[in-house]
């Protein structure tokens, strides 16, 4: 009976993976036109009937000033000399020309002109979260901002909230400025691009993409309430409420990470609690993933490597709630690290299981094998600043969920089979004792 609610349950899930598949249209004409020397051209290209155009390439970057359309119209003298930056690219460790070597703190303001058609008039901008702050104008209007840019710490504050705004011009070139500052995060400066094309086609590329984030939530929401209610039924079963958890608190994170879903549910949350509970719900989804893995497949050892990797996470839990984020942030890379530690843990561990002739560690072998892949793709994007592909990335993290929940299944079945080994072995005696009367 469990193993065909839980087949259920992915089979309505995954229903709505292959209607995604038939929404989604990733495709991007002209991928390859880069800015150059901060410009970019992209007349001739039909931006109403194409994919949303990333701007990325060399943007014109000016370090520890905040300009204006009207400093650069008045640059009479070219006192005014740009430094040219890829975007997307955080400025950690960036050299200027004047030789200055960038922290993550600072502000600066970041310059693209955009030559089209003229009859392209209407457009939309897809402007995703900066750290940590901007304000962006077009042409002298200031369309979008989000927190408050400022020159110091006390001037500015944080947020992070993806928008899309729409945009009419008709003149041949837009000038894109966009004042950013940071003082709040280990890292500044732009990460990930600004994507240009029509309303339509913004609209529908961000919609798929938030259309994979709601999966990844609502399926991790059921499966984690699935489980978690079975652990109350049934008493004992450790292993299904850590699994449960381990849903719920990944399906947590894909709401404060990535595309940012939760500013579209809550848009004044704060960003000092959002980035918390970013962080907070990946150490507990690793703390609950080994609890899980060791409970299912080594339940009557205790390993002390598991009591290490089990307190390793509860200090950088309480790093987190004690530290500001300027400085929890800094130790993203050394928990990188640590994550490595805890998927070869789960390898050996499913490996072991696997050699004792454990069927269902098969299941949990290949869920970590795809999990390892995902996430080391997620941090390759996150530390080289690439660009990620969400939608596929949200529904591999449900495939890894699911084939999880099918060794917790196999258990279920293998358990309901001894118990009914048992009942027909304790009625056979009963008739024995019966006939033997």
């Amino acid at each position: 009976m469990a193993m065909s609610m839980v087949k259920a349950l992915n089979r309505n899930i995954l229903a709505g993976t292959l209607f995604l598949f038939l929404l989604t249209n990733i495709s991007s004409a002209s991928a390859q036109l880069k800015a150059d020397k901060g410009s970019i051209n992209i007349s001739g290209i039909d931006l109403q009937n194409s994919a949303p155009l990333e701007l990325n390439g060399e943007w014109e970057f000016y370090w520890n000033k905040l300009l204006t359309i009207e400093d650069f119209r008045n640059n009479n003298n070219n006192n005014i000399v740009p430094d040219y930056l890829q975007v997307p690219l955080v400025w950690n460790d960036q050299q200027t020309v004047a030789r200055t070597k960038l922290t993550g703190n600072g502000y600066a303001t970041y310059r693209l002109q955009i030559i089209k058609d003229e009859n392209q008039d209407v457009l939309s901008l897809y402007i995703p979260n900066i750290y940590t702050s901007y304000a962006l104008y077009v042409n002298e209007e200031l369309i979008a901002e989000n927190g408050q840019v400022g020159t110091i710490k006390a001037e500015s504050y944080a947020q992070w909230k993806p928008q899309i705004k729409v945009f009419e011009t008709t003149e041949p070139k837009i000038d894109l400025i966009l004042h950013v500052s940071n003082f709040y995060h280990n890292r500044g400066g732009i990460h990930k691009p600004l994507k240009l094309g029509s309303y339509e086609s913004v609209i529908h590329q961000n919609a798929t993409i938030v259309i994979s984030n709601i999966l990844l939530f609502g399926g991790l929401l059921i499966l984690g309430a699935f489980f978690i209610g079975f652990f109350f039924i049934r008493q004992g079963q450790r292993a299904t409420l850590f699994f449960g958890l381990l849903c719920l608190l990944w399906g947590i994170r894909s709401l404060f990470s990535n595309s940012y879903l939760i500013t579209s549910i809550f848009p004044d949350v704060s960003w000092n609690f959002a980035i918390r509970i970013e962080y907070i719900s990946l150490y507990l989804s690793m703390l609950f993933g080994m609890l899980f893995i060791t409970h299912v497949f080594i339940p009557n050892r205790r390993p002390l490597i598991k009591y290490i990797i089990l307190t390793i996470n509860y200090c950088f839990i309480a790093l987190t709630i004690l530290l500001p984020p300027l400085y929890f942030t800094k130790l993203l890379p050394a928990y990188q690290l640590f994550i490595a530690l805890n998927f070869v843990f789960a390898i050996i561990v499913t490996g072991l299981a696997i050699h004792h002739r454990q069927k269902e560690a098969w299941f949990s072998a290949t869920a970590i094998l795809l999990g390892v892949m995902l996430f080391t793709y997620e941090l390759t994007t996150y530390n080289f600043v690439e660009s990620v592909n969400y939608i596929y990335l949200n529904l591999g993290y449900l495939v890894v969920f699911f084939l999880n929940s099918l060794v917790l299944a196999s258990h279920f079945v293998s358990a309901y089979r001894q118990i009914h080994v048992l009942e027909k072995e304790k009625t056979s005696s009963f008739e024995r004792r019966l006939r033997s009367t």
